[in-house]
């Protein structure tokens, strides 16, 4: 995940929320202003609270000015189903506004949605799901969505799934990679519908995706497959979708 990003700053979240659960509060070295000050304005600080102390004073650093509708660009706590729905609704009022089609807006939703519930009800995760949703107009506009947990991660949910077991798909990238395939789930419901449908479905193909879990890293778009790399140990799952919204 690039840190100065919706992704990066959801990643780091569960991180400090996973070493606080050991050690309170976690003693945290701040990066260079530009990095600190977007932290600042996405609500890093006010979020964690008191589960981190920081090597210097926060309270002068500079922050850009947000949008007048970014309403989900700060990073924000999802623990409940009911908190799932509002976020979700508040997604789907934002795309919208935006040059998609109704078909797009709701697979934009239904991904948000279900890393959300997967994270609030399946991961086993203490604190919940960070999430945070970004637009961005230069280079095209586009909207890059990002959920993170602490919980136990993808591979592990899956490892034991018939279709994992049935290919004999040990490593961590390649269950991450199974996840995007349509129908996979470890849940008896209407869910698991596969985010590389919303991948191909959205934007004419060009959505980007990026997920980290376990010593799992894996890139996906809309229609050239994956790109699956070894990557340092995340305890839980952090993933980021990008749409290209024109």
């Amino acid at each position: 995940m690039r840190f100065v990003r919706p992704g990066g700053m959801v990643g780091l979240s569960s991180l400090i929320e996973t070493w606080t659960m050991e050690d309170r509060p976690l003693g945290v070295r701040l990066p260079p202003d530009h990095v600190a000050g977007y932290m600042k304005r996405m609500d890093v600080f006010d979020v964690l609270g008191d589960k981190a102390v920081y090597d210097r004073d926060i309270t002068r650093l500079e922050v850009g000015a947000r949008h007048a509708d970014a309403s989900l660009s700060e990073l924000r706590t999802v623990q409940t189903e009911e908190q799932v729905q509002a976020v979700t609704l508040e997604f789907h009022r934002l795309l919208s506004k935006e040059n998609l089609a109704k078909a797009e807006v709701q697979r934009c939703c239904k991904v948000l949605s279900e890393f959300l519930e997967n994270a609030v009800v399946h991961a086993q995760s203490l604190c919940g799901a960070y999430t945070a949703v970004q637009t961005y107009r230069s280079g095209g506009k586009r909207i890059c969505v990002a959920v993170s947990d602490a919980g136990v991660g993808i591979p592990a949910t899956l490892k034991h799934h018939p279709a994992a077991v049935g290919r004999g798909i040990l490593t961590d990238g390649d269950l991450i990679r199974l996840a995007a395939v349509d129908e996979v789930s470890s849940v008896s419901d209407d869910r698991g519908g596969g985010f590389g449908s919303a991948l191909r479905q959205v934007g004419k193909g060009n959505g980007v995706l990026t997920a980290w879990s376990g010593e799992g890293w894996v890139g996906f778009t809309g229609y050239s497959g994956a790109r699956v790399e070894e990557a340092d140990r995340f305890c839980g799952t952090c993933v980021e979708a990008e749409f290209r919204l024109g």
